[in-house]
């Protein structure tokens, strides 16, 4: 892994606010350029019609999940090994994919992200914006698998995408400035251990 590259992962359920954290993120790091990924970057290059069904009426028939996730994985570690800068946020549907996921990337020294917020503001998100169903947001909230260790975890209930970059950078920005070797262990951090944590 080229020495300039790095990559944040951002780890919660629909509607927690990752990809708005994901953009204040990159804004509160200019001018040092991050790109933002996901697996919502690959999704919305389905057919239209198709998009639409899945993400109104959360029918996902025909729809390769296993293929556009091993996808997702494989475009996110070419992106970083080009030596991009890379916020990534994703929803882990079980343990063996987060445990997959883990695995995959564990040589690109990730800084892990726990995203959390309550499901009554989750709920109110997701019929703002209209692009997603209730029953898909309330399905990932309810069955979402966490990473075993994260870096930082963020509990955006009550506090908007900027004031989260904020405090989200005042905790890791330590591990983005210094050059990082790629394997390199970190102490880890459980979400158990985290919650004691104000923004958790």
């Amino acid at each position: 892994m080229p020495p300039s590259s790095k990559l944040i992962i951002l780890e919660g359920p629909s509607g927690s606010g990752k990809s708005s954290l994901s953009s204040a993120l990159q804004e509160s790091l200019l001018p040092q350029i991050w790109l933002s990924f996901s697996m919502d970057t690959l999704i919305y290059t389905l057919p239209p019609s198709v998009l639409h069904r899945c993400n109104t009426a959360n029918d996902w028939s025909g729809v390769d999940g296993r293929a556009l996730g091993s996808a997702a994985l494989r475009c996110l570690r070419a992106l970083v090994e080009c030596g991009n800068n890379v916020i990534f946020d994703l929803c882990i549907p079980n343990h063996q994919y987060a445990d997959a996921f883990q695995s995959d990337i564990q040589d690109l020294s990730p800084v892990q992200v726990g995203v959390r917020c309550d499901w009554l503001e989750i709920e109110r998100r997701t019929l703002l914006r209209a692009d997603r169903s209730i029953e898909e947001a309330e399905r990932t909230f309810k069955h979402q698998h966490s990473f075993q260790s994260y870096d930082f975890i963020i509990n955006t209930t009550t506090i908007g995408p900027d004031a989260a970059a904020t405090e989200c950078l005042a905790s890791f920005r330590h591990l983005l400035d210094g050059p990082t070797c790629p394997g390199t262990a970190r102490p880890p951090h459980t979400e158990q251990a985290m919650t004691g944590n104000p923004a958790g």
